[in-house]
């Protein structure tokens, strides 16, 4: 069981914006969710008009996190966040989640680098090249390959299935009309705090390296072309395709099934949209759909 206690003294210790009205004897012990909801548990409630057939003070010891305090009933306890969201998954995270059972290196694993730091874990059938670096505190599951020149900041997390540090898709036309391929030189640099969903590729630069910036997050199956350049900040959704040399600048937003073509400028702060195709730079501050992609409307 998980105290009232010990859930507002984590919150105060990450500086989360809240106010609790409640008991200051609850216990909790699980999370619900909207459609299951259970005693001595802990719910987030995003949309109040989700549960407007729902008596939440019905429950036992149940908290309510939200933004919406004044629509429940007196007898709810309530936690009430200007961001509702980060307080809730925060009190999960480090509560409730399941710790992993990796070890520190998995005796299947195959590392040939000898530059690790502190607290890294290495899942099942990995390879490691020997030109990787591997900071402090990063955590690779199973089947993730890393070769040649690939620095990886500490703090991040790399999804199982995920290739980083292959050539990339590059080539020029001979005399005859064959095509040669271009050899790559450069590596790819991974900054701190970055989580890279399973079965992403990343390639290395052709001459320089591929730079991904620091608390990038990137989703499941997505490619990451030679010479890209990923801001501080960015987040690549699921299926996305960001093509050779094009920058991604801070803040930025790729949604699912997005292709941003080689060489272009996503601009800071903007959003592309669900299956947008591209083909010219972005500015910042603006929302892009469609294919192609144009200028919705700007971002305050």
């Amino acid at each position: 069981m998980v105290s009232i206690g010990a859930i507002l003294k984590l919150l105060d210790d990450r500086n989360v914006d809240y106010k609790y009205f409640g008991s200051d004897k609850l216990e909790i012990s699980g999370f619900s969710t909207p459609e299951e909801i259970a005693d001595n548990s802990i719910l987030w409630v995003k949309d109040k008009t989700r549960l407007v057939e729902v008596d939440l003070s019905s429950y036992k010891d149940l908290l309510v996190v939200t933004g919406e305090g004044g629509h429940f009933k007196e007898q709810t306890n309530l936690l009430v966040s200007s961001n509702s969201k980060a307080a809730f998954f925060s009190i999960l995270s480090h509560f409730f989640e399941e710790k992993s059972n990796l070890s520190e290196v998995s005796p299947t694993a195959v590392v040939e680098t000898q530059r690790i730091g502190k607290s890294v874990r290495i899942g099942h059938h990995c390879y490691i090249g020997p030109d990787v670096v591997i900071g402090d505190n990063v955590t690779i599951k199973h089947n993730v390959t890393l070769e040649n020149k690939v620095v990886v900041g500490e703090g991040t997390t790399i999804y199982s299935g995920v290739v980083i540090g292959s050539d990339g898709y590059g080539y020029y036309q001979d005399e005859d009309g064959n095509h040669v391929r271009v050899p790559h030189f450069g590596g790819v640099t991974i900054g701190r705090d970055v989580e890279i969903g399973a079965n992403t590729c990343i390639d290395r630069g052709t001459l320089s390296d591929t730079r991904i910036g620091n608390n990038v997050k990137i989703d499941n199956l997505c490619h990451i072309a030679h010479n890209v350049v990923i801001e501080d900040n960015v987040s690549v959704i699921a299926l996305s395709m960001i093509a050779g040399s094009a920058k991604l600048q801070r803040n930025s937003y790729i949604a699912p099934a997005a292709a941003v073509m080689n060489q272009l400028v996503v601009g800071e702060n903007s959003i592309v949209g669900m299956g947008a195709v591209v083909v010219r730079d972005v500015p910042s501050n603006v929302v892009v759909a469609g294919v192609p992609a144009k200028i919705l409307r700007k971002l305050d």
